[in-house]
């Protein structure tokens, strides 16, 4: 079996020549990965040429259609011959494919259903942006305990700040799970917020996430160290795609800027990521486990976790100056930016923009989460969303 690519009118349409059999199917459940994890949600697949399929190509064919359809997509078959048709007909899949007898049948609007949202499009920075904005008043933001101790590797028992997660939708910082300081005293680590739920990774030696879905009857508490926490409704959505060479978080949080109403915004990110540069706890920052910093920061080398979804959350100051000093010392040195994101499996999300929020919450419970870190603005972004929330201090 090989595919080659090909265009008809606005589509990429992939010819699949050959067996679909126990040998080459998973190399057509690979390509077909690749494509839609690239942004491809609507495939379209060319069996004119396809003489033979057995049970195993049917099965990639049922996951692929399913898996597209939770992200709003659609696998759809072109030519399908009898031999192929059969098999179809037999598992009963035909009534759920989408068929064209050929190339030609294909309608022109098959992507632009009737009555869609319009978007406001524009460019910044060679990459392409879709903007979905509302009026709406700004948001709040709280802040919990104090970054002070940080450095100093300070903090005591007195410093833990139980925070209800129930009062913020979104957050960052320093936190652990668990119901007595002396359980969880050692766990603390870099943590976020997504609607409601929770994520940490622990700072211990071989830590893995550890996090607490959401619940309106939930009863416990979340144990913060220092960090923040925002609520409000996003102002601006942002849909990016970059094509070519990945975005920096830089230049990415420079446009949403452009696009914030407020000094100070808070973003929330969910990405595929073209190289990541991160730091996080390599231990606990609590008074007796005191070392020097290079001891239990762990960075980084080099561009990391590439094809990776991500979600983020965080807060940008366009002004420093204008903040009260208890804000400004959230702010790393002299920058304006901390932003924490949870690094997760690959996997596919609605590139829809008006499906944001409800793709942010189905992705925050259903992909698997490998750590969570403060995340550098050197970082590179390949395509996604950022939400933008205007945020009152007061």
């Amino acid at each position: 079996m090989d595919i080659v690519q090909t265009k008809w009118r606005s589509f990429d349409v992939f010819q699949v020549n050959g067996r679909i059999d126990g040998l080459s199917a998973a190399d057509l459940k690979h390509n077909l990965d690749q494509w839609a994890a690239s942004g491809l949600h609507t495939i379209f697949l060319d069996f004119s040429r396809v003489i033979f399929m057995s049970s195993a190509g049917l099965r990639v064919i049922i996951q692929t259609q399913k898996s597209l359809k939770i992200i709003g997509g659609e696998l759809i078959l072109i030519s399908v011959p009898p031999i192929v048709q059969e098999v179809f007909k037999i598992s009963g899949l035909h009534q759920f494919l989408k068929q064209f007898p050929d190339l030609s049948a294909i309608p022109d609007n098959l992507n632009h259903g009737n009555g869609k949202e319009k978007f406001i499009s524009f460019i910044s920075d060679g990459v392409q942006f879709e903007d979905k904005s509302q009026d709406c008043s700004p948001g709040q933001g709280v802040l919990f305990g104090c970054a002070d101790k940080l450095f100093s590797v300070g903090y005591k028992m007195e410093d833990n700040i139980a925070v209800n997660p129930g009062t913020i939708a979104y957050g960052a910082g320093l936190a652990a799970l668990g119901s007595g300081y002396e359980d969880f005293k050692s766990l603390y680590g870099e943590a976020i917020i997504i609607q409601h739920n929770f994520y940490s990774y622990p700072a211990v030696p071989r830590a893995s996430v550890d996090y607490s879905f959401y619940s309106e009857h939930a009863t416990y508490s979340l144990n913060f160290l220092y960090g923040f926490g925002i609520t409000g409704d996003f102002s601006t959505v942002l849909h990016f795609d970059t094509k070519e060479k990945p975005i920096s978080l830089q230049n990415l949080l420079h446009t949403a800027a452009q696009k914030a109403q407020t000094n100070v915004f808070g973003v929330v990110l969910l990405s595929q990521s073209g190289g990541l540069r991160w730091m996080h706890l390599k231990k606990s920052p609590i008074e007796q486990y005191q070392q020097n910093f290079s001891d239990w920061m762990n960075f980084s080398i080099e561009a990391e976790d590439i094809n990776k979804t991500i979600l983020a959350c965080g807060i940008v100051v366009k002004e420093k100056h204008k903040l009260s000093p208890q804000w400004q010392q959230i702010f790393p040195g002299d920058g304006g930016v901390h932003l924490h994101a949870a690094i997760l499996e690959n996997g596919l999300w609605c590139n829809k923009i008006q499906e944001f929020e409800k793709e942010l919450l189905r992705v925050a419970r259903n992909f698997e989460v490998e750590k969570v870190v403060h995340l550098l603005p050197s970082s590179q972004l390949k395509n996604g969303f950022i939400g933008i929330i205007n945020l009152d201090l007061d």
